[in-house]
């Protein structure tokens, strides 16, 4: 029962539809505007850089409190699994709840903060390491989009290089292939020369 009622709540806070909420602040839809997404990319774009770095941090720590406090309540109230295998399963839920929205109707954000942060809560190293990776390609491409991809890419890689538990790794692996599924809209947008450089106008 304990493991349930965490997932429920996993569940529940990542999908939080911050980026909406953000939008709806200032008399304005994100989903009808830019590339209609509800992540902080979009928010920066249409409504402003400050209420996309707001969606940004709280979507991240959408994903390091169930991985983090949450975890630990549980186990310290025992749950019915491997401390590991809970931490890990709390944040892949907590990054479906993001991904697939109940109140969006399952059409949630792409998962990248929401990842991050979940990367944080377990290993501040390979949370800094695929941030990095971020900032690397973002710089040099223009595109958060495969920025986005190319961070969530290489998490699984980090994870064996720090020597991370095999569970953490497959749950890695099952999260950056979720959110590499996420960016195909943008990937064929990519593809077609129509996706959005940093600095661009909303369209």
């Amino acid at each position: 029962m304990i493991t349930l009622v965490s997932l429920c709540l996993a569940y529940l806070l990542g999908s939080i539809p911050t980026g909406l909420i953000a939008g709806r602040l200032k008399g304005i839809d994100v989903r009808q505007h830019g590339s209609g997404n509800v992540g902080a990319t979009n928010v920066a774009r249409v409504v402003g850089k400050l209420p996309g770095l707001l969606v940004l941090l709280i979507d991240a720590a959408k994903g390091w409190l169930p991985v983090t406090l949450l975890a630990s309540k549980g186990i310290q109230m025992g749950v019915g699994m491997p401390a590991d295998s809970f931490r890990i399963l709390l944040g892949i839920t907590s990054v479906a709840g993001h991904i697939w929205n109940p109140f969006l109707e399952f059409k949630g954000g792409r998962g990248v903060a929401t990842g991050l942060g979940v990367l944080l809560g377990l290993d501040w190293r390979v949370g800094l390491g695929t941030f990095a990776i971020w900032l690397i390609v973002a710089f040099f491409t223009r595109f958060v989009s495969v920025a986005s991809i190319a961070s969530a890419f290489s998490a699984p890689f980090f994870m064996v290089l720090f020597g991370l538990p095999t569970v953490w790794v497959l749950g890695g692996i099952g999260v950056s292939l979720a959110i590499i599924a996420r960016h195909r809209p943008n990937i064929l947008r990519l593809l077609h020369g129509d996706e959005h450089r940093i600095g661009s106008k909303p369209g």
